[in-house]
């Protein structure tokens, strides 16, 4: 039995790769798309993003120091970047609404600290009922706003799907496709050999 497995099989119709910038730090690939939308809007419109073969596209989510200048770096001078994040649960209690950490919490109000953020100083503020982040706000940093305001567009991650088989398990499953057959090969001959001898 043979397997082949040719770039075009596995890229008809998806993003390639080159389309989206790699953060090689945690082997994520991310897209800045420009325009003002709702953060529902955006979270939607990064959850239908154009796939990328083996990889999931969602809002944003932003888990380190370097993944976050990274992600406003990519998003150019933009201002008002949807991100992931928000407290519209539990007022103060700052989840990740997308992605691999969705329903994580990274960040309570006046308590411990239990994941990575960068808020701009004074925030969150809640003012109004701001329950979605954004970032590059005000002073270049997180802010809590509502969930309508002028955006100036949003980020997709595209991170690494588990349920795809990494190139190292693509190998093993080819090799025990392998050993099958020559397992099947060796049954029959067996096989064919005890016939020969009862007859």
């Amino acid at each position: 039995m043979s397997i082949f497995l040719t770039a075009a099989a596995l890229t008809i119709g998806l993003t390639p790769l080159n389309a989206a910038s790699l953060f090689a730090a945690n082997g994520h690939y991310y897209d800045f798309v420009a325009g003002s939308l709702s953060w529902q809007g955006a979270l939607a419109a990064a959850a239908a993003a154009t796939p990328i073969a083996g990889f999931t596209a969602h809002l944003v989510t932003i888990t380190s120091a370097p993944e976050d200048d990274f992600v406003k770096a990519l998003s150019g001078s933009a201002t008002y970047v949807w991100a992931a994040g928000t407290d519209e649960g539990v007022e103060g209690t700052w989840k990740w609404a997308a992605g691999p950490e969705a329903g994580q919490t990274f960040f309570i109000k006046g308590g411990p600290v239990v994941g990575y953020e960068h808020w701009n100083p004074g925030e969150p503020n809640n003012n109004a009922t701001e329950n979605y982040l954004h970032i590059k706000a005000n002073a270049g940093d997180w802010n809590d706003i509502f969930g309508t305001f002028p955006s100036g567009g949003y980020v997709v991650e595209y991170s690494p799907n588990a349920a795809v088989p990494e190139p190292a398990a693509w190998s093993l499953l080819i090799a025990g496709f392998a050993m099958t057959g020559a397992a099947m090969r060796r049954r029959d001959g067996r096989t064919a050999l005890t016939l020969a001898r009862v007859a």
